[in-house]
């Protein structure tokens, strides 16, 4: 069978005359569904063991309108709570901590699910709602043993104890002004470190047993020196000082963006003094020699400074990376530090957003640049240098220039008249000497 829901005990609660002490509590059966619950109780041992509730009568002489004797305890812990008072409410830590989920009051009668409040349930969730604030400004808390830790010079422990007497002497008014100053996202940070300063000085010379029963008793105090603390903080805060601390950002970050240009700008510089070179350097040789080897190093220096070109461009732009998510954290920090006024500065952000953009495009651009660059060295390359630098590194000739390469003349080829040399004549002759004899 399905287990039993709290719901169907609080029919049982509400129809319920309590009896004080030993005495049985005395139920008047007011429906249907009460004799059907009260006869699943008495042959259902797991529901009954859960609602712990028992019929003292017989079952036969329940009947709508009739009033049965019975027997009730504490319900299973995972289903609710029954507790007399506020005291018996309160009794459990995690109780003073966070309100149970399921609980039924016998005095004042009144269940969790029911619209309207009791005072004393009021003002119980107001405490638990400055229990909530303390948690939030405590160093850690401890839900199970109920207590803040407060660490500052010392360690402070603040047991979370209070009863209904303690909820009753409660200043609603104080607590509604504390909590109002700490509602406000505005500063939030810094009103939660002004709290805890005030509760550090508030609870430094109680005893710990009784230090959160005496926060209770001065919450008009401790308001105050919130108050007083944040109105020292805001004389600091001014829409001016706001605006030139951005403006300062603004500088920053815009110099860090120029910087990847500059850092770049010798290298950039230097692509079309390499084209230069590369239309300059490269001949037309027709032989091995020295030309076809300075070919080689030209293009072998092209490759290299592009690779190193790109290697600082990537590093460059992510570098540009670094500074657009610094960008985003400092915007995010200005929206949640400064909200009514984070509107005003959302441009200056903008302007850096596309500064950023712009250069990333530049970036790319000189990239594409290079590229094509040493895409024409290489073309120029292929079209200038007839001779493969491998084949003259494997030749044996010797050769250091295409005119050492060029082939002699074979001793069969005629040689012209205009290239003989003629005999020498008598004129011509020192001293008329005489014509040697041809034979």
């Amino acid at each position: 069978m399905p287990r039993i829901r709290f719901d169907e005990l609080l029919s049982v609660y509400r129809n319920t005359e309590f009896g004080d002490g030993d005495e049985p509590s005395r139920l008047t059966v007011a429906s249907e569904d009460l004799v059907a619950l009260l006869t699943r109780l008495e042959t259902d041992e797991d529901a009954a063991k859960d609602a712990d509730v028992a019929l003292l009568d017989e079952i036969g002489n329940v009947a709508v309108g009739s009033v049965v004797h019975i027997r009730i305890g504490s319900p299973r812990v995972g289903l609710g709570v029954l507790a007399k008072n506020v005291n018996k409410l309160l009794a459990p830590p995690a109780a003073k901590m966070k309100e149970p989920a399921n609980y039924y009051l016998v005095d004042p009668p009144y269940a969790s699910s029911d619209a309207a409040a009791p005072d004393i349930i009021v003002l119980y969730r107001k405490v638990l709602e400055l229990v909530a604030l303390l948690s939030e400004t405590a160093t850690f808390q401890d839900e199970t043993k109920a207590e803040l830790v407060l660490v500052k010079d010392e360690k402070i422990v603040v047991p979370v104890r209070y009863m209904a007497d303690d909820l009753a002497k409660l200043d609603v008014a104080a607590a509604d002004r504390l909590l109002t100053q700490m509602a406000d996202e505005l500063h939030r940070d810094q009103k939660l470190e002004i709290l805890f300063e005030a509760l550090v000085d508030l609870c430094s010379g109680q005893q710990a047993t009784t230090r959160f029963q005496f926060i209770l008793r001065n919450l008009d105090e401790l308001g105050d020196a919130v108050r007083k603390g944040y109105r020292l903080f805001a004389s600091n805060f001014s829409y001016s000082k706001i605006r030139s601390e951005i403006e300062d950002a603004r500088i920053d970050f815009a110099q860090k963006i120029h910087k990847t240009i500059v850092d770049v700008q010798g290298q950039l510089l230097g692509i079309p003094i390499a084209t230069v070179v590369v239309a300059s350097q490269m001949k037309a040789p027709t032989a091995c020699g020295v030309e076809p080897w300075v070919n080689y190093a030209v293009l072998v220096g092209a490759w290299i400074f592009v690779i190193l070109l790109t290697v600082a461009i990537i590093n460059q732009l992510l570098t540009l990376n670094v500074i657009k998510s610094e960008v985003d954290r400092q915007k995010e920090k200005l929206k949640n530090d400064f909200p009514a006024v984070s509107d005003d500065f959302v441009k200056t952000f903008g302007s850096l957003g596309r500064r950023i953009w712009w250069h990333r495009i530049g970036l790319c651009v000189v990239i594409l640049i290079g590229l094509g660059a040493l895409w024409l060295t290489n073309h120029t390359y292929d079209h200038v240098t007839a001779v493969p630098v491998p084949a003259c590194a494997t030749s044996k000739t010797g050769a250091s220039s295409p005119a050492s390469a060029m082939p002699s003349v074979p001793s069969f080829v005629a040689i012209p008249k205009s290239a003989q040399t003629e005999p020498p004549t008598i004129k011509n002759h020192p001293r008329g000497a005489a014509m040697p004899a041809h034979h």
